[in-house]
């Protein structure tokens, strides 16, 4: 095989091209599609490349839209492309019909990419009507169900790499009408092919092989990841020729910067700024499918109309186990995949907030999953990466720190992990820049991450639900906390000085805000002077309630593991004057009176010592601990939290996933068409 290199700039004298786009009808068995689809075109694996692409094809495209309702050429493109893709899933070999069929399809996707967002569904329409000869089927049924098949029959060898990944862009092209449609997706007829039209067992397949593509993150093959030399944005594109039968210069629309390893070398510095060398050269086909397996599973997840691909996801269990209480009523066939490469890959990849969502969702609904999540002895891998995304905070987007701790409040609710986490020792931590901490557990960890995200939460922040989450966290793994670490139990008391103040200072601007009400008469400044009024009442009852559940986490920790966090109780005894304005107040005298009777207890003990180093105290701290009569303290309700996702989680996470899919997946849409998220669009742009 030899390669031919070609311009974009010749891309107006392209003689099969123009004929193609032209009024001229060409059927099914015409020799001309062999010609025209006898190149290899590469899919580009930047956004700016897909962006040259669309913007040197767009007069291209005005013009096949145009002409496409008399000639239905990409009606007949889509019938050479399943008779392609049909006769290489029978034998797939690096020969010039597997590159033809990936041909057809990149060109496919051009157009459906530029009809959809152009005008929503509407010149894709005639494609959703039955055929005539196909028993109530349409044409766009039979080329979706083609993409399903090709992916889940052809094996990713270097040469099939660049078909599975065209076939996922195609897909995500078609499904993108979700962010660009005026109307709800729920009616959208493609969504309606995706979620009622094709085989259950062919779903469950896909969603599999989508799951392996994932765990497997095979690389790119280095002959398709090569960028222009020149540095250039890719004003100039790249042919590489498969017959050598066809003329110099046939096609000129191809992918830009992509050619033949033994023809050009690359350096990362010619990629654009916005393109990093990981995501140009690696995981491609992981990242689509990770995309596809987001939006599909996301897409309208009520009981009413129930969604397949979620189903699968959710249902799936382990190869190297057997499952037991599945539930007959779910229509699916089961699959399963190997738990351990899945958590493996979720495990160097969780930083990322696509596979932050993809554990979300297992570790939610996937019982079997979450259950194989939380015995694993090596816990601390899957834990680290998603306490360092909490940690960075102000580096991520608000979603993925609301994903991370979500995570954290789903495993809190199991016993057996709020035990073990304090029996995995940590050496180092690199990242946990503001203190070194040296032996400190897993769970002591755990607990200083999510205290440092409160603190951070209410003095800049100030979202309620952010800090709700982080609380009730905190609150299940109370009753299990074990030695915690000095700097932990510090950070716990700490807390809660920072809101005794806040709840001072709040008392005293309501005070204030009464008096000038007082003093004013008009009626305008009444009614300014009474919304200030109530925004400082309203907050002044959210920091009760967190002060509230503070004292509500200490009481635990108190009362069911006293021996074990002595401290805890040093930390306490040293800063007992913070409790003092609270002893009375009706929101936190019951609770404070356990406290109480911790420190006065423990207070006599050191009242007694000679010695009052940090190391006698603590001795005599833990031989009172082992003395403590625990029937002293009032039993209060075991704190327990279980996290429940909205009636409508889609209003969130579809949106969601579609930013990270227009950030991440390296095809272009122009910002003028997209309407899922039209007020975050100048945001999206600026990344």
């Amino acid at each position: 095989m030899g390669a031919q290199y070609s311009s974009l700039n010749e891309l107006k004298s392209n003689e099969y091209l123009s004929r193609f786009v032209s009024e001229e009808t060409i059927s099914v068995n015409d020799p001309f599609w062999n010609q025209f689809l006898s190149f290899r075109l590469q899919s580009p694996f930047t956004t700016a490349h897909s962006k040259s692409i669309d913007e040197s094809c767009s007069i291209f495209l005005q013009q096949f839209e145009t002409n496409n309702p008399k000639t239905n050429n990409y009606g007949t493109l889509i019938e050479v492309f399943i008779r392609l893709a049909t006769a290489i899933r029978d034998e797939c070999d690096d020969n010039i019909v597997t590159w033809q069929t990936y041909s057809a399809l990149f060109i496919l996707r051009c157009i459906t990419k530029y009809f959809i967002e152009i005008d929503s569904e509407q010149n894709l329409y005639p494609y959703f009507l039955p055929q005539d000869n196909s028993d109530q089927v349409s044409l766009m049924s039979f080329f979706v169900d083609t993409l399903f098949r090709t992916t889940i029959a052809i094996p990713v060898e270097s040469y099939s790499y660049a078909l599975h990944l065209e076939v996922l862009n195609t897909l995500l092209s078609l499904l993108s009408i979700q962010m660009c449609a005026k109307e709800a997706a729920l009616i959208s007829a493609i969504y309606s092919i995706f979620m009622h039209r094709l085989d259950p067992l062919l779903i469950s397949e896909f969603t599999r092989t989508l799951l392996e593509h994932f765990i497997k993150q095979t690389e790119c093959p280095s002959t398709l990841a090569v960028v222009p030399l020149d540095g250039s944005n890719g004003d100039s594109g790249t042919l590489y020729k498969i017959g050598q039968s066809v003329a110099y210069g046939l096609w000129s629309v191809v992918t830009l910067g992509m050619g033949s390893s033994s023809t050009s070398n690359t350096t990362d510095e010619t990629v654009t700024a916005n393109d990093s060398a990981y995501e140009l050269r690696n995981h491609h086909l992981a990242n689509q499918s990770i995309h596809l397996l987001l939006i599909l599973s996301n897409h309208f997840t009520n009981d009413a109309h129930r969604n397949p691909y979620r189903l699968a996801l959710l249902h799936f269990t382990d190869t190297q186990g057997n499952p037991t209480n599945l539930p007959d009523s779910e229509p699916l066939p089961w699959f399963s995949v190997d738990y351990r490469r899945l958590y493996e890959v979720l495990c160097e990849t969780v930083h990322t907030d696509q596979s932050t969502l993809l554990l979300y969702m297992l570790l939610h609904r996937n019982q079997h999953f979450k259950a194989y999540v939380i015995s694993r002895t090596n816990i601390d891998q899957i834990v680290l990466p998603v306490l360092r995304v909490i940690y960075t905070a102000t580096e991520r987007n608000s979603h993925h720190i609301y994903m991370s701790l979500i995570i954290l409040l789903i495993l809190s609710e199991d016993d057996y992990f709020n035990k073990t986490i304090h029996d995995i020792k940590l050496k180092k931590l690199t990242w946990y820049t503001e203190r070194s901490l040296n032996e400190i557990s897993l769970g002591g960890l755990l607990v200083a991450v999510v205290l440092r995200t409160i603190q951070f939460n209410m003095t800049r922040m100030r979202d309620k639900y952010l800090h709700t989450n982080c609380l009730a966290a905190l609150a299940n793994m109370s009753s299990q906390f074990q030695n915690l670490h000095t700097y932990v139990s510090q950070r716990i008391v700490s807390l809660f000085n920072l809101l005794a103040r806040k709840h001072a200072k709040t008392l005293d601007l309501i005070q204030q805000q009464s008096k000038q009400q007082q003093q004013q008469q008009t009626l305008t400044t009444n009614n300014l002077n009474d919304n200030i009024f109530n925004e400082y009442v309203q907050d002044l009852s959210i920091i009760e309630d967190v002060m509230r559940m503070v004292l509500e986490i200490i009481n635990s920790c108190l009362t069911h593991t006293l021996q074990h966090n002595i401290n805890l109780i040093y930390t306490l005894l040293y800063n007992r004057e913070i409790f003092d304005n609270y002893r009375a107040h009706p929101s936190f005298q019951d609770i404070l009176q356990n406290i109480d009777t911790v420190i006065i207890y423990f207070a006599e003990k050191v009242e007694k010592l000679e010695q009052r180093s940090t190391e006698y105290v603590k001795e005599a701290l833990e031989m009172g601990a082992k003395q403590f009569p625990l029937d002293r303290l009032k039993k209060f309700p075991e704190l327990k939290f279980k996290y429940v996702e909205e009636e409508q989680p889609e209003d969130f996470f579809v949106p969601y996933v579609w930013t990270l899919v227009y950030k991440s997946c390296n095809l272009y849409w122009s910002s003028e068409s997209i309407l899922i998220f039209k007020q975050q669009q100048q945001s999206l742009i600026s990344h």
